[in-house]
This record gives C-alpha cells, sequence and structure tokens, in this order.
C-alpha cells in the first residue's frame, strides 16, 4: 500500500480563512429621512419687478469706506439721483426708495430718530471778516452778562467790511480789560515782510536760563572743562624713523637656501625652497614639498637645519597657514631695529577715531605694521624673560594709547611693583591714581575698579544700554543721562610680586574684572617675568584669550602662555608671539627709547594737570579697614567692648577663646577706627564709643 505523499505546505502561510467586509457599490432604492431645508422667499415688498423665486441667500460684506464704493454712481456735482435719472441706468432701475415703498404699504416708511437728526439741513452761514464792534457795551461783569442775556435771543453784530488796502488803526490796548473784551486787528504783511518773519523763526533761539549751581559743583564742572578745552595731543612727528631693507638678498641669504636644500636631499625628503620673505630679525624660507611627502619628515631633521645652518635657533611652522609650504624661520646675520616712529606715524595708526584703544605693536615677517585693538582682546597676558622685550611692549601700548586719547576719554591705572618701569608715567592728567608700587594698595585699587565695574553696570540699566559704546552714544543723543564714561585700562607690570603678598585677593580681583568688565570699558593687561602655573593660574588665564610671548626659559613656560611651543626658541630684544586667536603671528616689537618715553609725557604734564580720583593715603586707609574687617570677631569683639566700658587684651582672649596675638591684632583694629584709645602704658585703654548705637553709625561708616 503505497503511502499518500503529504504536499509541503508553507509554514509562513496563514491556514485561517480572511474575514472581508463586502463592499456596496451603490445602494439604490433605499428609504433615508429626508431633512428640507427651506431657503428664504423673495418678497414683493422689495420691488415689483423682482421675480418671485427662491433665490441662494447671498452675504455680502461691506468693507472700506462708503463715499468710495458709491463714487461710481455719482455725477460729478455728487448730487442725488433723482427720478428722472434713475431711467438712465440699468442698475437703478430696479432700487426700492422710501417713496415707493410708502406707496406700496399705504403707510409712512418708519425713520429712526438717528437718521432724522442727520437728514436736517443746516441753515448757511455766511462767514465776514473779523472787524470792529460796533455798539458792543462793556458789561459790569460776568454775572451781569449772564442775568442780561439769560432771556434774550442773540443780537446780530454789524461788522464793518474788511479792506485790506486800507490798514485800520492800531487800537491801544485797556489796562482793565476782562475776559469778554476781545479786539480783533487783522494784520496785513507784504511779502517782504513775510519772508523776514519767517527768516526770524528759523534763527530763533531760546534764552539761556541760569541755573544756581553749588560752588563745589561748579568748581568742579569748570575743572573738567579746562581740562577738555587746554588738552593737546601729542604729535606722531616727535618719534624718530629708521627705514627697514626687507626688500634685499644678501648673499648669506642665498647660502642658507643652498644649506636648506641640500639638507632636505641628504635625508631623502623631496622638496626645496621656492621662497624668501626676509624680516627684521628672521627670515621665512617656504618649502615646497613633493605630493606623498609627510610633513613631520621636515619637523624631525629640525636639529640637523640648525646645525647645518650654523643658527642659535630655528623654528618650524608646518604648515604655514593659509599657504601649501613649509616655513622655516631662521635668524638674520644682521638684524634690523624697527623704530616706533615707523609704525605709528602711519594712516592706519592715525587714521581710525573710531577705535581709541588701536595699539602699535611691531613688524611681523612680511614687512606688515602689526595693530591690536584692547576693545577686541579684551584682555591681555604679556610674558617674557628678563631683558626680552617685555617691558619695552608695555611702553608701547601705553604711548599708543596717550598718543590718541585725552583725560576724558581714558584712564589709567598703572601698578609697578618694581618702581622703576612706570615712573615715568607719574603725574599725567589719565591717571586714576598715581603710580602705585605698594602690593597690598594694588589689591585695594583693583578691588576699587571691581566696585566702579559693578556701579557701570547699574548705570547701564538704568539707562537701557548694553555697554560703554551704547551708553555714551545715547548720552550724545540725549537718550541717557549721566556723564560721559571713560575708558579704563589697568596695567600690571609684575604679576609675580602681587601673588606673593595678596594672592586671594588679587586673584579674586582679576578674575572678576576679566569675566565681565569688557562691556563696562574696562580693559586688563598683566605682565610677568615667571610665567609658572603657581603665577598665572588657570581661573586667570582662563579669561584672558590674547597673549604675547617673548623668550622663555623653557618649552613649559611656553605652553604656559601660549598653550604650545614656540616661545623656548625666540631670539629675545623684542621678538615676541603674539596669540590673538588660534592664529600665531611672530613679529619684531617696535623700540621706543627712554628720551621719547619722557617727551611725550613732559609735553602731556606741560599741557595739563593730574586729576586724580583718589591718592594713596585713601587707598592705604582702605586698605587697612579691609585688614581689620577681614577678621570675623571684630564686629563681635568691638561690641563686647562698648557694652563692657574697658578693653584688655586678657578679656578678650577669656571671653572669644582666642590666642594673646589675635587679640592683639584685634584691639589693634579698634585703636585704628577710633573706638578705643590709644595705649598709654599701664594705664587701661579708655572707650572712645559709649553706646552701642553709635558703634553702629561708626560700623556703617567704615
Amino acid at each position: 500500500m503505497q503511502r499518500r505523499k503529504k504536499e509541503p505546505s508553507n509554514k509562513y502561510e496563514s491556514k485561517k480563512s480572511i474575514f472581508v467586509i463586502p463592499q456596496i457599490v451603490k445602494i439604490a432604492g433605499l428609504r433615508t429621512d429626508t431633512k428640507f431645508k427651506p431657503t428664504k422667499p423673495v418678497s414683493p415688498i422689495w420691488g415689483r419687478k423682482v421675480v418671485d423665486v427662491f433665490v441662494p441667500e447671498v452675504k455680502v460684506v461691506e468693507t472700506g469706506d462708503v463715499d468710495t464704493r458709491y463714487d461710481t454712481f455719482r455725477d460729478e456735482k455728487a448730487r442725488k439721483i433723482s427720478s428722472d435719472e434713475r431711467s438712465k441706468y440699468s442698475e437703478f432701475t430696479n432700487i426700492v426708495t422710501d417713496e415707493s415703498r410708502e406707496q406700496f404699504l399705504g403707510s409712512p416708511v418708519h425713520t429712526p430718530q438717528e437718521e432724522k437728526v442727520k437728514a436736517q439741513t443746516k441753515e448757511e452761514t455766511i462767514i465776514k471778516p473779523i472787524g470792529v464792534f460796533k455798539g458792543a457795551t462793556k458789561p459790569k461783569s460776568s454775572s451781569a452778562f449772564y442775568d442780561d442775556h439769560k432771556e434774550e435771543k442773540l443780537k446780530t453784530v454789524n461788522y464793518e467790511p474788511y479792506k485790506p488796502a486800507e490798514p485800520e488803526p492800531e487800537i491801544p490796548k485797556v489796562p482793565e480789560l476782562d475776559e469778554f473784551d476781545i479786539y480783533h486787528t487783522p494784520t496785513t504783511y507784504s511779502v517782504e515782510e513775510a519772508l523776514e518773519m519767517e527768516q526770524k523763526l528759523q534763527t530763533f533761539e531760546e534764552p539761556k536760563v541760569e541755573i544756581p549751581v553749588h560752588e563745589d559743583v561748579k568748581e568742579e564742572s569748570e575743572a573738567k572743562q579746562h581740562l577738555k578745552s587746554d588738552y593737546k595731543m601729542p604729535s606722531v612727528k616727535m618719534f624718530s624713523k629708521k627705514d627697514l631693507e626687507l626688500d634685499d638678498q644678501p648673499e648669506w641669504l642665498l647660502k642658507q637656501v643652498e644649506v636648506i636644500n641640500s639638507t632636505l636631499a641628504q635625508f631623502t625628503i623631496d622638496g626645496r625652497v621656492v621662497n624668501t620673505k626676509k624680516g627684521p630679525t628672521v627670515t621665512r624660507y617656504e618649502i615646497e614639498l613633493e605630493a606623498g611627502v609627510n610633513v613631520k619628515r621636515v619637523n624631525s631633521i629640525e636639529d640637523n637645519l640648525m646645525m647645518n645652518l650654523a643658527a642659535s635657533s630655528i623654528r618650524i611652522e608646518a604648515p604655514i597657514p593659509g599657504k601649501p609650504y613649509v616655513g622655516l624661520e631662521v635668524p638674520n646675520e644682521v638684524p634690523e631695529i624697527v623704530k616706533f616712529g615707523n609704525v605709528v606715524d602711519t594712516p592706519e595708526f592715525t587714521d581710525y577715531p573710531d577705535k581709541p584703544l588701536r595699539v602699535a605693536l611691531g613688524v611681523d615677517i612680511d614687512g606688515e605694521n602689526i595693530y591690536t585693538d584692547i576693545q577686541k582682546m579684551p584682555h591681555g597676558l604679556i610674558a617674557g624673560a628678563t631683558n626680552s622685550g617685555k617691558s619695552v611692549c608695555v611702553n608701547t601700548i601705553l604711548v599708543s594709547l596717550l598718543l590718541k586719547n585725552s583725560p576724558e576719554d581714558l584712564r589709567l591705572i598703572l601698578i609697578d611693583p618694581k618702581m622703576v618701569e612706570l615712573q615715568p608715567y607719574n603725574h599725567l592728567p589719565h591717571l586714576i591714581t598715581p603710580v602705585i608700587t605698594d602690593a597690598k594698595m594694588a589689591a585695594t585699587a583693583l578691588k576699587w575698579v571691581v566696585e566702579e565695574m559693578e556701579k557701570r553696570f547699574r548705570t547701564f540699566a538704568e539707562n537701557r544700554s548694553r555697554d560703554i559704546q551704547s551708553y555714551n552714544r545715547n548720552l550724545l543723543n540725549g537718550f541717557a543721562e549721566g556723564e560721559k564714561m571713560p575708558y579704563i585700562v589697568i596695567v600690571i607690570d609684575e604679576l609675580a610680586d602681587l601673588m606673593v603678598v595678596a594672592a586671594q585677593d588679587v586673584e579674586n580681583s582679576i578674575q572678576r574684572i576679566t569675566q565681565k568688565a569688557r562691556a563696562a570699558g574696562i580693559h586688563l593687561l598683566v605682565a610677568t617675568q615667571r610665567p609658572t602655573t603657581d603665577v598665572v593660574k588657570g581661573t586667570i588665564k582662563a579669561n584672558i584669550p590674547t597673549r604675547i610671548a617673548f623668550r622663555v626659559a623653557g618649552f613649559v613656560d611656553s605652553v604656559t602662555i601660549l598653550d604650545e611651543k614656540g616661545a623656548e626658541s625666540l631670539l629675545g630684544k623684542g621678538d615676541m608671539l603674539f596669540k590673538e586667536t588660534d592664529q600665531i603671528i611672530r613679529l619684531q616689537g617696535a623700540w621706543i627709547p627712554d628720551s621719547e618715553i619722557y617727551q611725550v609725557t613732559d609735553f602731556i604734564r606741560k599741557h595739563s594737570e593730574p586729576n586724580y580720583v583718589f591718592q594713596h593715603e585713601e587707598l592705604q586707609q582702605k586698605a587697612r579697614v579691609m585688614m581689620d574687617l577681614s577678621d570675623d570677631l571684630f564686629v563681635p569683639v568691638a561690641r563686647f567692648v562698648v557694652e563692657e566700658q574697658r578693653c584688655s587684651i586678657n578679656s578678650i582672649q577669656k571671653e572669644f577663646s582666642i590666642g594673646f596675638n589675635r587679640a592683639q591684632m584685634l584691639v589693634e583694629a579698634l585703636e585704628n577706627n577710633r573706638i578705643v584709645s590709644e595705649a598709654q602704658g599701664t594705664v587701661a585703654r579708655e572707650v572712645l564709643i559709649k553706646t552701642i548705637a553709635d558703634l553702629e553709625e561708626v560700623l556703617k561708616n567704615i
């Protein structure tokens, strides 16, 4: 018996039948509920010639000016269409009027009261020229005027006809006139007189009203006006110049090209020098590599290139930004000096009045003058070893600012712990305070800058300004109230000394200034000869994007300043790397001698006097108060002494459980703030403040 072969079944095929709802294409003969929606009939009341049929309802939305919509149907005289004229146009044959409606209904048509009032025609009044009243008598009083005319109709007043040709005589003014005696005297003017009057109206000036001013405010305003009017800018012509020979091709340059090509051939690097750029102190040789040659192979033979060229140092830029070449920078055998006069006596520096903080730095390898704007920096870090050109760079920046700004536009705070670098700028009208040489006083000055920054931001918020530029512009246009705000530039010549004495206060102030002070017009330039991580900390460096690096001791210092190597290979004496964005530019800094610095500062001091905001004594007092208030126990100890009316170191030690040295410092702080008297040998100190209320006033003033 043969078995029946089982047909293979598809395991993916569904065995269940598919349920399908039959679709009815057309339904005929089914009864449905029909809802009748009648349309509105047209009534014969709206006209006999209208066909009595059902018409769809049409909603007409009337928009626009009524007079403009019906201008088409008006004639030239803008009259109402008469019954004779209605037959001229077919559009008006079926118009239902009030007359036809009244004839059809057999009763008058109802008209709203508002339309009746509008339909009333006004009597035409003839407007006559105003003349002198005839027969008008002066009423005795205002009450008598109303009593006499209460039940009396208005009488017509006779006017004299106005004759322009004959001017009427002037009527003298009566000293005792009430408000009801009105005299109208028409006046005629010729064309020449009318033009003369119009010209007088155009040149009318409001009279100046003298407002009483307090003597102190008056003296201050006069001093500012005197400072503004008498200030004279130093000329850029007072600086010496020297032309650079950058286009020459000396013999030593051609020899170095041959040495570079032969060195590349020795290490089987397919490439050659195709171009040279001679700068003031270094020359850049542009090497073109063949296709497929790795750029890093040139970096691997850096020491061999320096040995064959007999150079003190070389710098490889692989590749040159914007060019398909590898740059090899080699020192010149005969370096050239870049004079400060060559950089500032150019239209690129003088013809930018809208950039008051544009400063000159030097000349790059291509021979182009390099400038930077402190507003865009907005803060800078300058670092380099001794005799590298760091202080000269600070001087060129300061002199550039003095050449373009008056004391009303720029104020300076100079901090010079070395006591010798920034002394030529002392007693200038641009200084907020004399040059600061004490580290503790410098920390106090930086705290004042932070307070000034917050004060400026509050002023911006009150006057709807975003930054110092918009505030001064709104002030000039009359949209803001206050005084013009100058830019403030703080220059710290040596940061390391400040970090040794008052590291915490200086670091906090610098951090706040670099974070927020740009919009307030406050900029910070920090210079140091020890760019280590304990001096240039991460919190300071993070908010200072612009870096100027001179020659440093090693690779680590270069990374601290620029975040990359290169500064250790510089030559010194003004050779710098300028990093404003991600791109680094090598340039030779401009050199300005001390004689020219004194020439500029003496010129300014000769024509303007210093105008300090605060003196060193005020800074010292504020620094002493801040030091006293730095101890958390100062206020509790002061209250304890006033309540007990006795002051002794032993009692303070027992009450607050502190040591002798701290208690002695607190007593000296109380003496400095005149809460207790000075020490009188074995006699106890006298408490000068008698009540707690007086103590609160003293603490508030502190």
